[in-house]
């Protein structure tokens, strides 16, 4: 056994920070301008960006502007400073891309501006249940499920269907979104907190239709955490 003089002391080896894959994907493309990198960010998040515009807007034009939003994305790469997450950056802009769509359609239509926390549709309006006599092992599925959502959803207001979207259906973080949003966080959990529950209210007609264990507190986000 060696003796204090001879042993050597291994200092404890300390973990790097491992580099966000998108980040090193950004830098990558930057350095390269291969259109490959660009092509990996665009197959990733292409079916978030569009689930995330087709609730936006409703369904309409949702293919083009998921482009848009891509086009807009890698035209202004060069701007992304890596403070946020990639997808932070590319969901802001998606946001924007959808509030100029949904203005510029108010503007068509000879209406005032959209405005982001108000209803779109009617005072109290609630989107027509599904036919009763269904068959219901059909409206339980996930597919007629989502569409049931998505109806509800569309008549919410801009913000409201943003906020549920973005944290109860794609998972993001509270901070994520108050960076989305330009909002407090304090503002987006209330916000989102009163979204939710007009989600229910809306939500209510179609219950009869659905699995009675159906749990509306999941599909709706539930309570404040």
């Amino acid at each position: 056994m060696l003796n204090d003089r001879h042993t050597i002391w291994a200092a404890p080896l300390t973990a790097l920070p491992r580099l966000d894959p998108d980040i090193a994907l950004v830098r990558q493309f930057r350095a390269t301008a291969s259109p490959a990198v660009f092509e990996i960010l665009f197959r990733k998040y292409q079916s978030p960006v569009f689930n995330l515009v087709h609730r936006m807007v409703n369904g309409e034009d949702a293919y083009d502007l998921t482009q848009e939003v891509f086009y807009r994305a890698l035209r202004s790469l060069s701007t992304f400073q890596g403070d946020c997450k990639f997808r932070t950056w590319l969901y802001t802009i998606a946001r924007n891309v959808c509030l100029n769509y949904l203005r510029e359609k108010k503007v068509r239509a000879g209406l005032e501006g959209v405005s982001l926390d108000t209803e779109d549709d009617q005072p109290g309006f609630i989107p027509e249940p599904a036919d009763p006599s269904a068959d219901v092992s059909q409206i339980v599925e996930v597919r007629e499920l989502q569409r049931v959502v998505d109806r509800v959803l569309a008549a919410m207001s801009p913000e409201q269907r943003l906020l549920i979207t973005l944290r109860d259906l794609e998972g993001l973080s509270y901070e994520e979104i108050a960076q989305i949003t330009e909002m407090t966080l304090v503002n987006v959990k209330s916000k989102l907190h009163r979204a939710r529950q007009s989600f229910k209210v809306k939500f209510q007609p179609y219950l009869e239709n659905i699995d009675p264990n159906f749990d509306l507190e999941v599909r709706a986000g539930g309570t404040e955490k």
